[in-house]
């Protein structure tokens, strides 16, 4: 090949790369290229081998988050540098994300493509006051890293069942195994640092921004700003009595049945149950080897009493309930094989007055999709969560939060869909279909509201809230040029 043609050659790519002069440079790009000088490159990852990148682009537990590619990932380290990250995002007009533990399914409220992507992985401060039993921490933290944290001083922090999961769930409502006596992980917050959408770091507390702080509790991370630390009312940790019992799916009306009665008639605040039907794609040969139902008892205490009778007294495979301390409960081994499920996976929600049999035709409904769609999916669960009148009181008495809970006792229904990697979104789409279009077709309360952290999108999960109205007007107020409304993902205000 000749020097001129060569020469053409150079001349032609150096007038298609991005950084030729007569090309400007994307709003991604230039947001990048200041937060690198602002930040140091220290906090910046741009190149997508850096293994940096490569972690914070694969850490979500829905593998279809994976997928995008932000142009930059930025690691601030204080709520100065989140105020920086967010100015340089806002003046160049680009797409952003904010990232705790990547645990939520909904595309875009922790990811982006063609974007910054801000991980908050290195935000991991934390501390105990003695003197006031409050704890504060900040947002990179994962719940197990919590819980270890305060178990040496005889506490713990209201957040998630799994260990694994970001503390980030909190401002979803959170529900906790504690959350019986406690009310939801939300209500525990006395005081939040936040950055808002303009860049400003401001304190949301109950005398301090008191709308902003009802807002974020419970109302959703990506709407209002960006939390940097958390301060909250530590509860005492002990002893608890704790483990997993599984049963055939011969058992189903006899667990269901349980779960009714529990819902209704447990009076003891410290008895915690989670139920969950659990079916794989393979093939049943009529032996029901692929279905399990794994229940999940947590009391806080050494001696349960008859809390759990109705649950003891119906025959099963394996009972694993014994003394744990609370990082322990956490970390039971079912718990933490759900933590190891990455795959596409996916959430929706529903919710039931106990008085009714919806949720009963919601798991009937769920088992025929199941059954009819073998070969389309990996792994699907249906989950129910009681919610006591114990924890609508304990809420309540808080102050309350965002969802405004009515009196219990009533149930959330949890659906979880794990689908295999399809690239081409040809199968994905039409399992993805089908499933939503089963859990809308079932009958479900249209007076309480869904719950937040494990409802998909579309399914407009704020308005359920019956202070919807009053969470639209904080929204208008502290992000009101709809700066997060329209360059990061998040629930829906319109």
């Amino acid at each position: 090949m000749s020097f001129i043609s060569l020469s053409l050659l150079a001349g032609l790519f150096a007038y298609l790369s991005p950084t030729n002069a007569l090309t400007a440079p994307s709003p991604a790009t230039s947001a990048c290229s200041v937060l690198t000088s602002s930040l140091g490159a220290k906090k910046v990852a741009s190149s997508r081998l850096s293994l940096e990148y490569i972690s914070s682009k694969q850490d979500y537990w829905n593998a279809r988050q994976s997928s995008y590619k932000p142009t930059c990932v930025i690691y601030p380290e204080a709520a100065e540098d989140v105020s920086v990250a967010l100015k340089a995002i806002n003046a160049a007009g680009t797409r952003f994300a904010i990232k705790a533990g990547g645990h939520n399914t909904n595309d875009f409220f922790s990811s982006v493509d063609d974007g910054v992507l801000i991980d908050l992985g290195y935000m991991t401060a934390k501390s105990y006051d003695e003197s006031t039993t409050l704890a504060t921490y900040e947002p990179g933290n994962r719940w197990g890293d919590l819980y270890n944290f305060y178990q040496p001083y005889g506490r713990t922090v209201m957040g998630g069942r799994l260990n694994g999961v970001g503390s980030g769930l909190a401002l979803g409502g959170g529900l906790s195994y504690l959350s019986p006596q406690y009310g939801m992980a939300c209500d525990s917050f006395r005081e939040l640092e936040v950055v808002l959408p303009s860049g400003e770091i401001v304190t949301a507390s109950n005398t301090s921004n008191p709308d902003l702080f009802l807002g974020l509790r419970g109302g959703g991370g990506n709407a209002y700003g960006v939390v940097t630390k958390y301060t909250v009312q530590s509860r005492p940790a002990g002893k608890f009595f704790a483990g997993n019992i599984v049963y055939l799916f011969q058992h189903t009306d006899a667990v269901v049945d349980a779960v009714r009665d529990f819902t209704l008639y447990n009076l003891d605040p410290k008895a915690s149950v989670m139920a969950t039907y659990e079916t794989l794609t393979t093939p049943d040969l009529n032996l029901n080897l692929d279905e399990v139902i794994i229940l999940f008892v947590v009391y806080d205490g050494e001696d349960p009493g008859t809390a759990f009778a109705n649950f003891t007294s119906i025959p099963n495979l394996v009972d694993t309930s014994s003394l744990r301390t609370y990082p322990q409960v956490t970390d039971m081994p079912v718990p933490l094989l759900a933590q190891l499920t990455r795959a596409d996976n996916i959430f929706r929600m529903g919710v039931h007055h106990i008085e009714t049999d919806t949720y009963k035709t919601a798991l009937k409904n769920w088992r025929a999709w199941a059954s009819a769609n073998k070969g389309q999916y990996t792994y699907t669960s249906f989950n129910l969560y009681p919610v006591a009148k114990s924890l609508t009181d304990a809420s309540k008495a808080q102050g309350g939060n965002a969802l405004q809970m009515p009196d219990g006792p009533w149930l959330w229904s949890n659906y979880v869909l794990s689908t295999p990697p399809d690239l081409l979104n040809v199968t994905y789409e039409k399992v993805q279909a089908s499933f939503r279009d089963m859990v809308a077709a079932t009958p479900m309360a249209t007076d309480l509201p869904l719950f937040l952290n494990e409802a998909a999108k579309d399914q407009n999960a704020l308005a359920t809230f019956s202070t919807y109205s009053e969470l639209q007007k904080i929204k208008r107020k502290y992000d009101p040029d709809g700066f997060f409304e329209t360059k990061t993902g998040g629930w829906s205000f319109a």
